[in-house]
Parts: C-alpha cells; sequence; structure tokens
C-alpha cells in the first residue's frame, strides 16, 4: 500500500549534480582568489609588474602582435592601480551571487538559474567598464565567455529538472 501523504523528493540528475559541484569549486576559488587579491592589493605591486612588462618589451625587437598584447597589458595594469579594489570587490561580489546561484540549483530551485547567469555575464564587464576594450581585455572576455557560455548552455539543458 502507498503512503497517501508522503512526498516524493524530486530527484537530482548525476550530470546536474557534478555540474552543480563543478561550479562550487570554480566560483568558490574565484572568490578566494578575489578577496585574497582585495586584502593584498598594493599599488606597489602592480607598479614592479609594469616594470616587468616594459623591460620585457625593450630587451629585444618583438612582433607587432606581441607588443600589442603588452601595452594593452600595461593598460589594465595601470587601470587596475587606480581602481583595483572596485573590480576585485565586484569581481568578488559576482563570485558569492554565482555560488548563491549554484547552491539554490544544487537544490533544485529555478531562480538560481538566473542568479547564476546573471552573475557569470555580469562578470565578464567589470574589466572592461574600468579598463575600456583593448586587445588583452577582450582575450579575456572570450575565453571567460566561452567557459560561462558553456555551463549556462549545460544548466539551461536541465532547466526543466529545476522547480520554482
Amino acid at each position: 500500500m502507498e503512503n497517501p501523504f508522503s512526498v516524493e523528493k524530486p530527484v537530482r540528475p548525476t550530470f546536474f549534480t557534478v555540474l552543480c559541484i563543478l561550479t562550487f569549486i570554480g566560483s568558490g576559488w574565484g572568490l578566494i582568489n578575489n578577496l585574497f587579491q582585495l586584502a593584498m592589493f598594493t599599488p606597489e605591486r602592480l607598479v614592479a609588474q609594469i616594470q616587468q612588462i616594459t623591460n620585457m618589451a625593450g630587451a629585444e625587437a618583438q612582433p607587432s602582435w606581441v607588443s600589442s598584447i603588452m601595452s594593452s597589458s600595461l593598460e589594465v595594469l595601470q587601470t587596475t592601480i587606480m581602481h583595483g579594489k572596485a573590480i576585485y570587490s565586484l569581481a568578488a561580489l559576482c563570485a558569492v551571487i554565482s555560488l548563491i546561484g549554484a547552491f539554490m540549483m544544487y537544490m533544485l530551485k529555478r531562480n538560481g538559474f538566473y542568479l547564476y547567469a546573471i552573475a557569470q555575464i555580469g562578470q565578464l564587464f567589470i574589466l572592461p567598464i574600468y579598463s575600456g576594450w583593448n586587445s588583452v581585455v577582450l582575450i579575456s572576455m572570450a575565453m571567460s565567455g566561452f567557459l560561462a557560455l558553456v555551463f549556462i548552455i549545460l544548466y539551461g539543458l536541465n532547466y526543466s529538472k529545476l522547480k520554482y
């Protein structure tokens, strides 16, 4: 005999569980890294990196695309000197929102998908807001955006498993 008062627990697919765990690891690492960068942020450290890049650029003749990337890297580092705390704080906030969204999806709540997607897309635009659009920013955005898009699509394929 079946118990009429029993409530069926929704079953989380194994692939979805693995996807959530990977998100916990990635977003957790992003949070830890950004908090560490925020705590250890000093303009002097970035100035030392700028000097290293400048020395590398002046040491030997570089192809034009290498010198373009080096100059873009210098722009990003100079921007980070001026706005580092804001950049790392916003990135940490996006990582927290991403973790909350992943946890909600792990609990099979549909709103978690939207939180996760907004955090991932928002995180892509933090650096361009402060640094503008240069080659290093575009390369970083393309690589991060590809990974974010893959995860959003994989979560989207499992969207029907999520409940309100």
